[in-house]
This record gives C-alpha cells, sequence and structure tokens, in this order.
C-alpha cells in the first residue's frame, strides 16, 4: 500500500480489526445496492471535526484578505470507523435506542477497506486515497498548531497527505471512540470528472467480500434478534450474523465452604 496513504499507520497495521455502526436501514441498503458512501467532513456531527479546511483562511500577502478553503473542503469525503471491538459507549452513541432505531455494527480490517475503495480507480491514488488512526488532541494544543501552521506546510508537495492528517485530528473529549479514517479527495482529472455529488460519495462495496461478521445491539431480545437477522439475509446479507456479548450475564458456581 502506498505510504503517502498512509495516516499514523504502518503496513504492520493493515490487518487490524476495525468496526463500524450503521442504522440497520442503512445497512439494507447497502447489501441490496452494493454501494456505502463517504460524506463530507462539513457533516460530521463535531463541528470542530473539519476546523482546517472549513474554519480557516488563508491570508493573502499581496492584498492582506482572508482567503477561504472552502471549495477544497467541498472535495474531501470521509467515513469513520472504530478500533474498539465492543463497548457501551458506541452502542449508546450509534445506536441509542434499539426499540425505535437499531444499529448493525460490520467488521472488517483496514486493509480491506481501503483496498475496496482504491479499486474504483484514479490517474493518481496516492492524491486521492487514505486511510489514517485519528490523533486526539487537547483543543489548545490544536490553537497552538494552527498558529504555527502556513498553508505551504499543507499544500506543499500537492499529494494531500497533510491535508488528511488534519482530518484526522479530534479532541481529546472524543478520545473514547478510537477511531480511524477512509478518506477520499475528489480531484478532476482529464477524463475523470469529480465523483461526489451533493456531499456525498458513493462507491462500489460488496459486503459478502469487505465485511467479516455482523453483530446486532446486545440490548435485543430474542425475537428481534430472530427478526433482523432474516430481513439481513433476504437483502442479501451472506456473512455470520451475532447479537453483541456485550450484556450477557455470567453465572457463577462457587464452593458452600
Amino acid at each position: 500500500m502506498m505510504t503517502r496513504s498512509l495516516i499514523r499507520l504502518e503496513n504492520a497495521d493493515l490487518d487490524q480489526f476495525i468496526y463500524r455502526i450503521y442504522p440497520l436501514d442503512r445497512f439494507k441498503t447497502l447489501l441490496t445496492s452494493k454501494e456505502d458512501a463517504l460524506v463530507n467532513p462539513t457533516r460530521w456531527q463535531d463541528p470542530f471535526e473539519d476546523f482546517f479546511l472549513e474554519r480557516t483562511r488563508v491570508m493573502d500577502d499581496l492584498t492582506g484578505a482572508p482567503i477561504p478553503l472552502k471549495n477544497l473542503a467541498e472535495d474531501w469525503y470521509g467515513q469513520c470507523w472504530s478500533f474498539n471491538r465492543d463497548t457501551d459507549a458506541m452502542w449508546r452513541i450509534y445506536s441509542p435506542d434499539p426499540t425505535v432505531a437499531v444499529g448493525v455494527k460490520a467488521r472488517t480490517t483496514i486493509r480491506k477497506l481501503f483496498e475496496n475503495i482504491s479499486a474504483i480507480g484514479s490517474p493518481s491514488p496516492e492524491l486521492q486515497f487514505f486511510v489514517g488512526r485519528v490523533a486526539y488532541l487537547e483543543e489548545n494544543q490544536i490553537t497552538s498548531m494552527m498558529n504555527e501552521l502556513t498553508f505551504a506546510d499543507v499544500a506543499i508537495g500537492g499529494q494531500g497527505d497533510r491535508f488528511a492528517d488534519l482530518l484526522c485530528m479530534k479532541r481529546t473529549a472524543f478520545q473514547h471512540e478510537s477511531e480511524l479514517r477512509l478518506l477520499f479527495q475528489d480531484v478532476e482529472f482529464p477524463n475523470q470528472p469529480k465523483r461526489g455529488v451533493a456531499g456525498v460519495f458513493r462507491y462500489p462495496l460488496d459486503a459478502a467480500t469487505v465485511f467479516e461478521e455482523v453483530v446486532l445491539d446486545p440490548r435485543l431480545e430474542d425475537p428481534d434478534v430472530t427478526r433482523i437477522t432474516q430481513e439481513l439475509r433476504a437483502a442479501g446479507c451472506t456473512i455470520s450474523i451475532n447479537r453483541s456479548p456485550l450484556y450477557q450475564t455470567p453465572r457463577f458456581i462457587i464452593p458452600l465452604g
């Protein structure tokens, strides 16, 4: 894999498991359409996440006027995954009420996820495809970094990896997510127009090839597990489907004396 495509990752990390919780309806659509989607960072939940591209201005030395980077921001798309195998916090954040909206967790590896998206092809893949481990910084650390940064520091070389690095930074308030980000820069080439539409970039993904397991919300009752499993099978899911064991209560036998 291209070294520039890896942000705070080494080739030895690529077979690590990563996890993502999808809303049930969206996951069923993924199964039937064989497509997944990345979204523009402006749609991410934390308004501080795209602090560089969306909320930074570059000072023009000639005119003294600030130049917004919004156009650059619109060319980036991302998707968030987690290194956390199973945590109460992640279920409650991304599947807050399983009686209303059920979450479905998919498991894959960094390698499978990245190789799948990069298989769509590009005249310059090192400019378009990135995957990175998120770094968690205190807000004052981010402020200090931005006070010392110049646009040339980020844009030099034109490869995009420095922009990707900044999109893989979050505040320490979110470090419980242990996040990994899949990123795509929507560059227009002579024989390839831009691919994103209305802040969404869709690309082929066959769950049977890319995903290794599907896990259902641990709070579901048995009848709901059966029903949802049937729905997923009907939508074309052929991989293993299990309920998370997070809330299973262990039983112990201890001697009398």
